[in-house]
């Protein structure tokens, strides 16, 4: 199936070939909630002062520390709460309902991407700069790894910088300055579309790919697995840090 992240600020629409939706736990997609709950065998169910709750096992690949949810539904089998845990029992992510449409009608209009991208306001815009001011750093290395090398690249429109760390887990991370787009453009993506920080990234076997802050990010790695680049990733803190 097709996936498209629209991203406003950018004028961009990143398109996925992807069964994201359907592979991965999503606390937000009824479908998810309810797949998770039938495929675990072993999914729990009690009755709390009047309020059915089950818990199961959820599958979030790009983080494994999430393990179960609790799903809550009212004595008229309405959703009523959906709580996310991870491996200590402590709630990562809740979503309380307060209603829900179970047959919504749209506009024949209503997915079209250029109609979405024309209405939208963008609270966030970004400001897109030829110059990075800082170089960005991961908080978060593979034991026996470290920064080894650093290069700027001048580009046309902008700036280019490229990290390279070397040791038992080697990568290399190249950070680029937006470029904001005069023109709405659809932009097909390879890989499957994850949450990392505060945007959609782009996630391959050996590779991620993000935009946070007006910076493109990306790291690859030969030997590291997804879940480490993944780690990585969401350690780039969005200020200066010492190498």
């Amino acid at each position: 199936m097709c996936v498209r992240v629209l991203t406003p600020s950018l004028n961009k629409s990143f398109k996925f070939q992807s069964d994201w939706p359907y592979n991965n736990s999503q606390v937000y997609l009824l479908q998810s909630i309810v797949n998770d709950l039938e495929n675990d065998d072993e999914r729990t169910f009690k009755n709390e002062d009047g309020k059915y709750v089950f818990t199961s096992k959820v599958n979030y690949p790009n983080n494994r520390n999430l393990v179960k949810q609790k799903v809550t539904f009212n004595d008229k089998l309405e959703l009523e709460e959906v709580i996310v845990l991870d491996s200590d029992e402590i709630p990562a992510m809740t979503l309380k309902v307060e209603s829900i449409d179970y047959k919504p009608s749209f506009k024949d209009n209503y997915f079209d991407l250029n109609e979405i991208m024309n209405t939208v306001e963008v609270e966030d815009s970004v400001v897109e700069t030829g110059v990075m001011d800082d170089i960005i750093y991961p908080l978060v290395l593979p034991e026996g790894t470290k920064l080894t090398s650093e290069e700027k690249v001048q580009l046309g429109e902008g700036e280019r910088v490229i990290l390279t760390f070397s040791g038992d887990k080697p990568f290399l991370l190249v950070e680029e300055t937006v470029n904001v787009l005069d023109e709405f453009t659809v932009i097909p993506t390879m890989g499957e579309p994850f949450m990392v920080m505060d945007s959609i990234g782009a996630l391959s076997d050996n590779s991620v790919n993000f935009t946070s802050g007006g910076i493109n990010y990306y790291i690859v790695s030969d030997v590291m697995s997804q879940d480490e680049l993944l780690e990585i990733a969401n350690s780039i803190s969005v200020l200066p840090t010492m190498k």
